[in-house]
């Protein structure tokens, strides 16, 4: 039984349960130096695409193709800001966001080998504009905190289960906070903003 629970227990702390039920999807944190300044790259969404008009990382959706996570983001990352992989230089993992939503968030760091802005041959089908956001700016400001209520409703019979009765009703949930950043009038929210605050935190400290 023992060698058995060492195998059960191996890569426990990265492991997150029931990962692969979920939406598992991977971004990438981009660090380009132009002019011996770090920025992080941020694409706003086309329209015509889900969450269009909003800021986001370069990524996307897993596919079984893509074997794990990490190549998953470097995949979207090539197709989305039209660069060949080798400009990318992948630093790792920085971490894994589960959102309430039912979203799984593999988040990767790279460093994106360009000189200039207009070496991004982005694909507009998909994406608006590129912005550039100097590091700095995250260092200097903080973002603003909202927060937002979480409502758990049973689509179950709770009798079945013989379930306590306050059960049958919606049962409120943690409220969360959201992160909004303002960068010369674009709103960097949700996940993105999240992502972005938890890597300057950790940042700071290193």
């Amino acid at each position: 039984m023992e060698t058995n629970l060492s195998k059960v227990l191996k890569n426990g702390e990265k492991r997150v349960i029931g990962k692969y039920k979920q939406i598992v999807s991977a971004v990438m944190i981009c660090i380009a130096k132009i002019e011996n300044k770090d920025y992080i790259i941020f694409e706003k969404r086309s329209l015509n695409i889900r969450q269009g008009g909003e800021i986001s990382l370069p990524g996307g959706k897993y596919e079984a193709k893509d074997l794990n996570t990490k190549n998953t983001a470097i995949r979207e990352t090539v197709e989305e800001l039209g660069i060949t992989s080798d400009k990318i230089h992948m630093l790792g993992k920085f971490g894994t966001l589960v959102n309430p939503s039912g979203m799984i968030l593999d988040t990767y760091i790279s460093k994106i080998d360009i000189a200039h802005y207009d070496e991004l041959k982005y694909n507009k089908a998909e994406v608006e504009r590129i912005i550039f956001v100097p590091l700095d700016f995250f260092l200097k400001h903080s973002p603003k905190v909202e927060k937002i209520g979480l409502e758990n409703i049973p689509l179950f019979s709770t009798g079945k289960f013989n379930l306590p009765k306050k059960y049958e009703k919606p049962w409120p949930g943690r409220a969360r906070e959201v992160y909004f950043y303002n960068f010369e009038g674009e709103v960097i929210w949700g996940m993105t903003a999240e992502i972005i605050y938890e890597f300057i935190k950790v940042f700071k400290r290193s």
